[in-house]
Order: C-alpha cells, then sequence, then structure tokens
C-alpha cells in the first residue's frame, strides 16, 4: 500500500494550490518537490531579473522543501530546472552555482529547459525536483 504525504515548510510561501513536497511511502520512499522559486515566506518575489541571485535562492527554497518532508539535497535523483530567456552563455555559470548545491557523485538526472516566463513577473527560474529516500 502506498501512503502520500504532504509537507510544506513555514521558510516558503503558503502553498494554496499545490504541495511544496509530497513524499510518496512504501517500500520506497520518494519525494515530489513542486517548482520553487526566488519568492520569500510572504510572498514577495526577490531580485526580480536577476538569475544568477534567484538561481542561488531557488536552490535554497528546494532545500527548506526537501527539508520539510525529511529529505535534503543528497537524496535528490532528479531536477529539471526551467530558466526565462535562457542564453547558453549562461550555462558554465549555472553548472557552476547548482554544483554546490546537488549532488555530483554520481552526478543526478538534470533537465534544463529554456521557457518564455513563468508564474510571476521578474522570476527568471524555477526549479523542481525528485528524492527517493
Amino acid at each position: 500500500m502506498v501512503k502520500l504525504a504532504a509537507f510544506n515548510s513555514p521558510a516558503l510561501v503558503p502553498a494554496k494550490a499545490f504541495t511544496h513536497a509530497l513524499a510518496v511511502e512504501g517500500a520506497q520512499r520518494w519525494v515530489f518537490v513542486s517548482g520553487q522559486v526566488a519568492i520569500d515566506s510572504a510572498g514577495q518575489v526577490i531580485a526580480p531579473g536577476d538569475l544568477f541571485l534567484q538561481l542561488e535562492l531557488t536552490l535554497q527554497n528546494l532545500g527548506h522543501a526537501l527539508n520539510a518532508a525529511g529529505a535534503s539535497f543528497k537524496n535528490l535523483v532528479k531536477v529539471t530546472i526551467f530558466v526565462v530567456d535562457l542564453d547558453p552563455a549562461d550555462l558554465a555559470k549555472i553548472r557552476e552555482v547548482r554544483s554546490q548545491y546537488l549532488p555530483q557523485d554520481p552526478p543526478i538526472a538534470i533537465t534544463l529547459v529554456g521557457v518564455a516566463q513563468l508564474a510571476f513577473p521578474g522570476l527568471r527560474i524555477e526549479i523542481e525536483g525528485t528524492a527517493a529516500l
């Protein structure tokens, strides 16, 4: 039998129509983290338009969501990164910053997608993740 459990960290904006992290428990526990962005717990976009500062803040928010579900970055097996107006010249810096947070041994599965826009004006990046415990 599979059990679902929803987790929302008080460090993140309150979830209204979604869950920040959803754990699936059975033979193995899975945690699915909704897309995280550079929004503070009050719902304000931080550093509008600044891709690299938002990347750091988004990864920190991903960590908050993981922690709320009893997971951490070391449990991640897959992330998808959405970037508004993705410029190939930014890829090296994106890799450098994300490597400070995401498992490297072995490297996890990562998908990077360029998009036209995200849910709120000023957001440049969103990251969702899947963790296995």
